[in-house]
């Protein structure tokens, strides 16, 4: 299907029409050729989750021109704040996107995006807010390539449920790049990696990371709808992989005190949309860094909504716990975190919540973890870098201080939000919000968030009574 037909399906028009109901019908024979008995037409919902009903191959006609299955999509958490009198909706599938699920070549995948039976979008829809500024971007000529580099950890539960690594040797210092640890957990990373390369995305590399059983995955960079289409299927990947050693997969970005953050790093690079031509390298280089005009407004961009990018990509209470300057973990030089803290870019500079990494021609969003909807974070990264080329924006000099020894302020940097709370209230105060996501999103999302820091403010964790129950 064509770019122009994804974008503007309707089930009266393009769904009904010759050529559509022939490469449906296509699609249909082939998948019944691969014994495929069932379909998903998944969505997300605001918090990244996927959602789909089960439907039979007999009646994939239906769902492929976007007739059902019929979903009450409104009302879960964060979808709509529509009554019980409104129209359903349906998810209409994306026919490129569609796989063969690994754990089971019964089912195949389809990414989807959520309508109103009459086929307009629905305005809580994540990947139709993705879509809605790549439209934008190619109004100026640029597509946005995209790759990530998922970090999760993966545990194991013992005899009386307590939480375990995956190797009974991962325990101690940091363990990072460790072999012994990489042939301990073979049977998953192994698994795992087959899978991608079943799958043609291109395995980079597969890696044991900082924490005890922290593992990461990086492989090739696609187009960006592509990629958080991906990454939505790869955690169903990952799941069902931990479960096949007796295992469970955390997209939780600090599981304990002393887990080094899990990071969803976001590798973007803008690209002519005709050519494909990576337009983030200067051609004629009067600034001596290499990087594009175009390139540094895209960054400028994103370092003024910084502070509401970061709502969308660190999206949870625990995601905070991970952006310090330090970790109390055993192995690691100076007990550094390696993660972001403040709203600055540099040259390979991991203490900015951008980077410039050497060797790639793209800009690292370091300040992003697995539990987002990915959807949703590059939405608004993009739609933040499309609004500094828009407005020539200058990102300022580049920070090349290391910002744990400093004090960002000290240097005129912002920090980035220490917590939710303070991420949620640069959201609902930035105009972009609105603008990216649309109102009704904009507004759900931020409320959905501030119930999340209100139910946080009134817990009381274990740390205070072990440090507040008996000291006075």
């Amino acid at each position: 299907m064509t770019d122009a037909v994804l974008h503007s399906y309707k089930p009266g028009a393009v769904a009904e029409s010759n050529g559509f109901r022939t490469r449906a019908d296509a699609l249909k024979e082939r998948l019944i050729e691969q014994e495929v008995a069932y379909c998903l037409s998944t969505w997300t919902d605001t918090h990244g989750r996927a959602k789909a009903k089960v439907t039979p191959i007999e009646k994939c006609d239906r769902m492929i021109r976007g007739h059902g299955p019929m979903y009450t999509v409104h009302a879960i958490e964060g979808m709509g704040s529509y009554g019980p009198d409104v129209p359903d909706q349906a998810a209409l599938p994306d026919l490129d996107s569609v796989q063969i699920c690994p754990w089971d070549r019964s089912v195949a995948w389809f990414a989807g995006d959520i309508q109103w039976k009459g086929g307009e979008p629905y305005p809580f829809c994540a990947r139709s807010a993705l879509k809605r500024q790549l439209a934008r971007a190619r109004d100026l000529g640029l597509s946005l390539m995209v790759g990530i580099e998922p970090e999760f950890y993966v545990y194991r539960r013992g005899e009386n449920g307590e939480i375990l690594p995956l190797s009974p040797q991962d325990v101690g210092p940091s363990w990072a790049y460790d072999v012994h640890i990489a042939t301990e957990t073979a049977p998953f990373l192994r698994g795992v990696a087959a899978t991608l390369g079943e799958l043609g995305w291109g395995v980079d590399a597969f890696v044991v990371e900082g924490g005890h059983s922290q593992f990461e995955f990086d492989y090739g960079f696609a187009d960006a709808l592509v990629t958080a289409d991906r990454w939505i299927f790869l955690k169903e990947v990952l799941k069902h992989a931990a479960a096949d050693v007796g295992a469970f997969v955390t997209f939780m970005a600090k599981p304990f005190d002393d887990s080094f953050r899990s990071g969803l790093h976001y590798n973007m690079s803008l690209v002519d949309s005709d050519s494909g031509e990576n337009l983030m390298r200067a051609q004629d280089d009067q600034h001596g860094s290499g990087i594009s005009e175009l390139a540094f407004q895209f960054i400028a961009g994103q370092l003024v909504h910084a502070p509401a990018i970061t709502a969308v990509t660190c999206p949870t209470v625990n995601s905070y716990r991970g952006l310090t300057g330090s970790v109390a973990m055993e192995g690691l030089t100076g007990d550094m975190s390696w993660a972001p803290v403040a709203v600055a870019y540099g040259p390979n500079n991991r203490s900015a919540m951008l980077r410039l990494p050497d060797g790639r021609d793209c800009l690292e969003n370091r300040a992003t973890d697995a539990s987002c909807n990915i959807y949703l974070g590059l939405a608004m990264s993009l739609g933040a870098g499309l609004d500094g080329i828009e407005h020539g924006l200058e990102p300022g000099e580049p920070c090349t201080e290391d910002l744990y020894k400093v004090t960002p302020s000290s240097l005129g940097i912002e920090t980035l939000p220490a917590n939710l709370g303070q991420a949620i209230d640069a959201f609902d105060s930035d105009p972009l919000a609105a603008t990216v996501l649309g109102p009704e999103l904009k507004d759900a999302y931020a409320a959905l968030k501030r119930d999340e820091w209100a139910a946080a403010q009134h817990h009381v964790p274990e740390w205070d009574r072990e440090r507040y129950l008996e000291l006075f």
